[in-house]
């Protein structure tokens, strides 16, 4: 059944059902003994209604990097410390660099050595080519000169590369951030040896911020992915920090029952960090044609919260109870 028609039966059972065995009370009036009293009446209309949903939650990064060697080497200089602020780009460590720069000097020669093999090569074949023109050559002489250049140019090509390589691994000993964020794990100290590819430093992107929290099998009906909510920190009970409804669980947790929501902070927030706990206030889905009754036509009789309706047939006051 759909909420919307669960809500409008049970508030028709509301103003229509009663306890028959109980007699109907006597008008305020007449328990008096007084003469008439003035009675509001409120007509009910349909009208669309938006609810919220609260619950307690704790703020995650919406994304962890693990920042890795791509080389081994020893740990030159450490230049963040955890829980620091970096930004994309920023430099976080260095690797002991000394052996890449002479492979990057040793690389350079390499190239300028296979440059001049290739001029000299390309400058025979020219000359071979001027001979032939003349037929003082045979054909064969100029095939070999032309084969040397071929080897020449890709024994440059071989040297250029192993070039980029060398300066790739000396630009790898600076470990560079690659996103917004803050350091959550140091793992390493200056002077310690490391892997390739062993984890260096964790990071938690905090551009986006993301809550999770989770409600009761009642509440989960009523959330949609895409609707606002508010985040009030624990820190802060006072302020509160825009978020939208990302994803809604499907199962429940069969410890508790309760069911998994994730929210997405709005903004970037230099206030808020991975770890906070929250209270949050999620709007529900909106009810089109809901019959809303107001608070001050609830009254207290014998500890039990009713309501007075005028039946369209009867002319006194009945009581329900709600």
């Amino acid at each position: 059944m759909k909420p919307v028609t669960y809500l409008a039966l049970c508030l028709a059972a509301l103003l229509a059902g009663c306890t028959d065995s109980a007699p109907p009370p006597s008008p305020p009036a007449a328990a008096a003994g007084s003469g008439p009293i003035d009675v509001e009446v409120t007509p009910l209309q349909p009208q669309d209604w938006a609810g919220s949903v609260q619950s307690f939650g704790a703020i995650e990064a919406l994304e962890e990097v693990d920042v890795a060697a791509e080389l081994s080497g020893t740990v030159l200089a450490v230049h963040v410390n955890e829980g620091d602020r970096v930004a994309a780009g920023q430099l976080l460590l260095e690797l002991d660099a000394e052996k890449r720069r002479l492979a990057v000097r040793q690389a350079e020669n390499t190239v300028e050595q296979a440059r001049a093999a290739l001029d000299e090569a390309r400058l025979r074949l020219e000359r071979r080519r001027n001979l032939a023109n003349r037929e003082t050559i045979s054909e064969e002489v100029l095939d070999n000169a032309q084969l040397n250049v071929d080897r020449a140019s890709a024994s440059y090509q071989t040297a250029v590369a192993a070039l980029q390589l060398s300066q790739r691994e000396l630009a790898d000993t600076r470990i560079i951030s690659p996103t917004d964020g803050a350091v959550d794990i140091l793992s390493v100290k200056s002077g310690e040896p490391v892997q390739a590819g062993s984890r260096l430093v964790t990071l938690q992107a905090v551009g986006a911020l993301r809550v999770q929290t989770w409600v009761s099998e009642f509440s989960v009906s009523y959330l949609r992915a895409g609707s606002p909510a508010e985040v009030y920190p624990s820190s802060m009970p006072s302020r509160a920090f825009p978020a939208r409804i990302e994803w809604v669980g499907v199962a429940a947790d069969r410890a508790t029952g309760n069911f998994p929501v994730k929210l997405v902070m709005s903004s970037s927030l230099e206030t808020l960090r991975p770890g906070m706990t929250v209270s949050v206030q999620m709007q529900t889905e909106e009810l089109p044609g809901v019959l809303l009754l107001p608070e001050r036509a609830l009254v207290d009789r014998n500890r039990r919260r009713v309501v007075f309706v005028e039946p369209v047939s009867y002319t006194h006051l009945r009581a329900h109870e709600t």
